[in-house]
């Protein structure tokens, strides 16, 4: 029998707030409880094989973490529901995943700061590594302030047609103006009291006005337009991914009841941009990694198997 390590990451719909103050990118996640989930199984050189072929960062990031731990590779298997090129962390996740997976592994357990070191070597980071809200930089990977976890709150989410490349979108992006900046600091310190206070209307009041900001630099987002019209003329609070396609209405449990989550999944529906969801956010603890025990022959025999 040989020991093996599974590790977990939740995504993250989008951000409630993202932009730049004073020269510092920045974002504030809300983890919901779709997520990935990796498996590593040590091996006899430094290579690492990943399964799905396509899942490349998470074969770097767990190259990566075998380096650090200095151990050998193995073979890594990533299985994910989070959609790719939304703007909700799929590829943090399987980085996150792929790293608590291989310390799994080898009967490590990495800090969540550590985790980022290495993902930032990859590609800008979402900071699903930490399981509550953050506000984070994540270019550099930095833990900027760290709140408490998600109040329990809904989201009606679409998940919008095309795909956006989170790496090209940072370097690609314009400059905030110092208006901008400043009602993005606004929107900080508004997210910041109502995550403290469990207040999921201050929240979402918060990432209206992220929203619009990111409505002025990219007007032609007519998605994003109609979206934020109905958060006015509604009353709701809204979350969108900022490098994705991920629109959505930030809503307590409560708000079944006026009837206003149906509403707004009709009107989502309406936009015909894609399915539209209801994602839960992450309220509570569990487990992100551990380890499993495979037969040296099953381990011999993966990459036969998934040829088949």
């Amino acid at each position: 029998m040989k020991q093996a390590g599974w590790g977990f990451s939740s995504g993250t719909f989008g951000e409630l707030v993202q932009g730049v103050i004073d020269e510092t990118p920045f974002l504030v996640t809300i983890p919901i409880r779709w997520g990935t989930r990796a498996k590593f199984i040590p091996g006899e050189n430094q290579d690492v094989v990943v399964y799905p072929r396509h899942r490349k960062k998470a074969q770097i990031a767990a190259t990566l973490a075998c380096r650090a731990l200095k151990k050998p590779g193995g073979t890594l298997s990533i299985s994910s529901v989070i959609p790719i090129g939304k703007g909700m962390a799929s590829s943090s996740a399987d980085i996150v995943a792929s790293i608590r997976a291989v310390a799994a592994a080898y009967g490590r357990t990495l800090l969540p700061s550590m985790i980022a070191r290495i993902a930032a070597q990859i590609e800008p980071s979402d900071g699903v590594m930490y399981p509550q809200m953050v506000a984070f930089e994540p270019v550099k990977g930095i833990l900027l302030e760290k709140w408490p976890r998600a109040p329990h709150a809904v989201i009606v989410g679409l998940i919008g047609h095309g795909r956006v490349n989170t790496a090209l979108h940072h370097q690609s992006r314009k400059p905030y103006s110092p208006a901008q900046q400043a009602r993005l600091a606004q929107a900080l310190r508004m997210a910041r009291e109502a995550a403290y206070a469990h207040d999921v209307g201050g929240l979402g009041q918060a990432g209206l006005i992220s929203a619009e900001v990111q409505w002025e630099r990219n007007p032609h987002d007519q998605i994003l337009a109609q979206v934020i019209e109905q958060a006015h003329q509604h009353g709701w609070g809204v979350v969108t991914a900022h490098s994705g396609t991920a629109r959505g209405y930030l809503f307590a449990p409560h708000d079944f009841r006026s009837g206003a989550i149906a509403q707004a999944e009709r009107f989502l529906r309406s936009l015909h941009n894609g399915p539209v969801f209801r994602f839960w956010t992450l309220t509570r603890s569990m487990a992100t990694q551990g380890q499993f025990s495979v037969a040296l022959e099953d381990s011999q025999g993966q990459e036969d198997r998934h040829e088949a």
